[in-house]
C-alpha cells in the first residue's frame, strides 16, 4: 500500500498531489516545447479551483510562480512573469506561542500578571494591601464562575499566599464577596425589569378586558330598551284595533 505518510510533501496543499506529480513530470520531460505546453496546461488546471480570478493579470502571476516554487525551481520553461530567484521568496514567520505553566489554571494568567503588579508595590504597603484586597475579590468571582460552587475566603486566601510565594497575605477580616454581589445585584436588577415589563403587559391586558366588558354590557342594554320600545309599540298598536 502507497501510503500519505511514505510520500514526499505536499508543498501547496490547495492544489492537491495530482498537480505536485504533473510538476514533477513537468520537469522530466527533455522537449522544450512539450514541456511549456505541458506548464501550460498545468497553469490552466490550477486556474480551474478558482475560475473567477482565472484571467486575473495578477491571479496568473500568482499561479506561475507557485509553479516554479512546487518544482521547487527545476522547471525550466519561458515565464510571462520575471521568475522570482529561490533567494528572494519571503520565508514564512515562524509563530512562537506563549508558553506559561499556570499553577491554577481557573484564575488565569491574568491573575498571576496582577499579582506581580501587587508584589512590585512593596514601596506602598498600604496600597500594596489595598490592591491584594481587588485580587482576591476577583479570584473569587473567577473561581464561583468557573466551578459553579460556594468557595470559603480562607482557600482564595491560602490560594492568593501560594501565588504569591508568601508575599502578599489578606486578613481574616477581608471582605471578598463585593464583586460576587455586585453581579448578584445586576442580575436582580435585571429579572426586576423584566418582571415589571411583564407585570405591565398583564395589566393592559386586563384593562383591555375590562373596557371591552363594559362596552359589551353597554351593547347589551341597548339592545334590551330597542325591544322594550318595540314591544311596547305593539301592545298600543293591539289596544286601538279592539277599541275601534
Amino acid at each position: 500500500m502507497d501510503y500519505n505518510t511514505s510520500r514526499p510533501l505536499l508543498i501547496f496543499k490547495e492544489y492537491g498531489r495530482n498537480i505536485q506529480k504533473l510538476v514533477d513530470y513537468a520537469v522530466s520531460v527533455e522537449d522544450i516545447e512539450k514541456r511549456e505546453a505541458v506548464a501550460e496546461y498545468i497553469i490552466g488546471l490550477m486556474g480551474q479551483m478558482n475560475p473567477h480570478l482565472k484571467n486575473v493579470e495578477q491571479f496568473r502571476h500568482k499561479l506561475w510562480d507557485h509553479l516554479f516554487k512546487i518544482s521547487k525551481y527545476k522547471l525550466e520553461v519561458e515565464s510571462p512573469y520575471p521568475i522570482l530567484e529561490p533567494e528572494d521568496v519571503p520565508e514564512v514567520p515562524k509563530l512562537s506561542y506563549p508558553k506559561s505553566n499556570l499553577r491554577f489554571k481557573h484564575y488565569g494568567k491574568n491573575v498571576e500578571t496582577l499579582i506581580e503588579k501587587a508584589i512590585s508595590m512593596e514601596d506602598e504597603p498600604e496600597k500594596q494591601q489595598a490592591f491584594a484586597r481587588v485580587i482576591g475579590n476577583y479570584m473569587k468571582m473567577v473561581y464561583k464562575n468557573w466551578n459553579q460552587e460556594h468557595v470559603d475566603d480562607h482557600t482564595i486566601r491560602e490560594d492568593l499566599k501560594i501565588l504569591s510565594k508568601g508575599r502578599l497575605e489578606l486578613g481574616e477580616d477581608s471582605n471578598l464577596d463585593r464583586l460576587s454581589r455586585s453581579n448578584k445585584n445586576k442580575g436582580k436588577k435585571k429579572n426586576d425589569y423584566k418582571s415589571s415589563k411583564s407585570g405591565g403587559r398583564h395589566k393592559g391586558h386586563s384593562n383591555n378586558y375590562r373596557s371591552s366588558g363594559r362596552s359589551n354590557s353597554g351593547g347589551y342594554s341597548r339592545n334590551n330598551n330597542r325591544n322594550n320600545n318595540r314591544n311596547n309599540n305593539n301592545n298600543n298598536n293591539n289596544y286601538r284595533k279592539k277599541r275601534y
